[in-house]
């Protein structure tokens, strides 16, 4: 039974892969995170009740600093396991700004974990939410309203927002050692209709479609002696007609206190990002990361580069004798 049972999660994965390679690689809209390894939850709900307590996770990334509006993200996640059932729920909020045009993504997350064999564990989830995006007409600097012309009638001086349903799904295999993840975002491939009836000609082009973003992801403890861990990890994004990002960093954790290391980020036919990658664990608990995006795109000349902070809370175990 367990033979098949992994006969069936092999190919599985090969579908997920096939999927995510096969979509061509409309702009990235889900915002991004140099320190995705702190907070998985956020872009798949497979990690839920894939530790044994809960986890509150507060990330703020400022890009693009000395720029001028912009992009600006908050990201609220809160998840953890049932005290005895192997599920695992939890919830994120995440608000991205960029000058007028702002995005709020909430959402509940369901996990359900099972073993694959004595030492290894996988977990698939849901998740089920709103996105709503919002244009601050007002705030656009058209050339005719700047000369005191009419508007463009396509972009009018009004707030125009839109709510849309939200869905995603995941798939997360762990060990004590490594760990390995499959997910994908908006996959309701909704349409934005603006509130403005001026605006309603953009709801007719697939312009305006929320599309699907894959991701792929996976890392490796290696443990040097009982204080010194290196692991390196890895994401992949993919989203239609946007080429394939790849994150990958590597850090040195010491004493399950503090840690260090470097991330860089490309798109395979650019280099983009380099970044410095710094955290402490205080007991177990408390926890704070810091990270610092050098730009290597052609906007470093008009930026100081990207800072993102990543605050976290693990609570006392719930679920105990894994």
């Amino acid at each position: 039974m367990i033979k098949n049972f992994k006969r069936h999660i092999i190919i599985c994965i090969i579908h997920i892969l096939f999927l995510m390679v096969s979509v061509s690689v409309t702009g990235r809209q889900i915002p991004i995170s140099t320190i995705f390894v702190e907070n998985p939850f956020a872009f798949n709900p497979a990690v839920a009740g894939t530790d044994n307590g809960f986890k509150a996770r507060i990330n703020s990334r400022m890009q693009w600093l000395g720029f001028g509006d912009g992009p600006f993200t908050n990201t609220l996640s809160g998840f953890g396991p049932h005290a005895i059932k192997n599920i695992g729920y939890g919830a994120n909020l995440i608000i991205d700004r960029t000058g007028p045009i702002s995005m709020l993504k909430a959402n509940g997350g369901f996990a359900s974990n099972f073993f694959i064999t004595s030492d290894i564990r996988a977990s698939l989830g849901l998740n089920l939410g709103i996105i709503q995006y919002r244009a601050d007409g007002t705030q656009f600097d058209l050339p005719n309203r700047i000369n005191g012309g009419a508007d463009d009638p396509k972009a009018p001086a009004t707030i125009m927002t839109s709510t849309v349903p939200d869905a995603g799904a995941g798939m997360y295999i762990y060990h004590h050692d490594y760990f390995i993840g499959f997910s994908a975002q908006q996959l309701f491939n909704s349409i934005l209709k603006l509130s403005n009836e001026e605006a309603a000609v953009y709801t007719k082009t697939d312009e305006n479609r929320l599309k699907p973003h894959f991701y792929m992801y996976g890392g490796y403890r290696l443990f040097l002696d009982n204080k010194l861990v290196v692991e390196p990890a890895i994401l992949l994004r993919m989203t239609p007609s946007t080429p394939m990002q790849m994150d990958f960093c590597a850090r040195v954790i010491y004493d399950h206190t503090f840690w260090g290391g470097i991330s860089a980020r490309n798109t395979f036919d650019s280099f983009d990002d380099l970044s410095l990658i710094f955290g402490y664990i205080h007991e177990r608990r408390i926890s704070v990361a810091i990270a610092y995006d050098f730009s290597f795109a052609a906007i470093r000349k008009y930026t100081a580069g990207t800072v993102e902070l990543v605050l976290g809370y693990n609570f006392d175990d719930v679920r105990r004798g894994r």
